[in-house]
């Protein structure tokens, strides 16, 4: 006969803190993929974009500092991790070009166009000032959400290693799923790219994992998204 085994409390209160936490910050991104595309002018759907960007920089932070009672830091790599980053990056932006190549017809290049054009990403200035933004600032943004923030919310809800390697790779690829439906790609493209998304998601989680520094993470998605908008920029223009 099998002994119940009782959750002492504070573990479960713990993980009910932290299950609460990925859901007010994991699904924010998501819920403003959809707002943005279905509000149509240009300033309703920024003022979202924006209004996101802050909640998804200020609730880690607040939740931090004021529920897990920690104390900030640079998240400095002290156990290494450069070298990795980079040829992990390199890889994965190789992989995604030739995923283009082979499959980039699929791509409906109107519908993205009529999908990026409400935010004026279809003059070229606006989006080279975008992908120099999503390069340098929005990358770093995701590593301190997703990997820093849900990470660890994630180890505390399911445990270290693996399980939260995934569950936050999961977390990760909704909106880009959501997005990627919206930009026109057809299912089975999406079906694809998103599962391309939570192996990269999974990556960037596992050198977060293994080096506990949002920068080393951040080298390899920064790379990648020189890639994805290079490719953008092709099909766009």
């Amino acid at each position: 006969m099998l002994e119940e085994v009782e959750v002492p409390y504070p573990l479960v209160e713990e993980r009910r803190r932290a299950l609460l936490a990925l859901i007010l910050v994991g699904a924010a991104p998501t819920l403003s993929t959809l707002l943005s595309y279905n509000a149509g002018d240009g300033a309703i759907s920024q003022t979202i974009f924006v209004f996101t960007k802050l909640w998804l920089l200020c609730v880690p932070v607040i939740w931090f500092l004021k529920v897990d009672q920690g104390a900030l830091s640079w998240s400095k790599p002290e156990q290494g991790g450069y070298a990795m980053s980079i040829g992990l990056g390199i890889g994965m932006s190789v992989v995604m070009l030739l995923a283009w190549l082979l499959l980039g017809d699929a791509i409906d290049a109107k519908l993205l166009s009529d999908a990026l054009e409400p935010v004026g990403l279809l003059d070229p200035k606006v989006y080279l000032a975008a992908t120099i933004y999503w390069i340098l600032i929005n990358s770093l943004l995701e590593e301190y959400v997703f990997r820093w923030f849900l990470v660890t919310k994630s180890e505390t809800l399911v445990g270290t290693g693996n399980p939260a390697i995934i569950l936050s790779a999961l977390i990760f690829v909704v909106h880009h799923t959501v997005a990627l439906a919206i930009f026109g790609f057809p299912w089975w493209a999406n079906l694809i790219s998103s599962i391309a998304i939570f192996i990269g998601g999974a990556v960037f989680s596992w050198l977060y994992v293994r080096y506990r520094s949002v920068w080393i993470p951040y080298i390899a998605h920064a790379i990648c998204d020189v890639a994805v908008f290079g490719v953008g920029a092709i099909i766009l223009f």
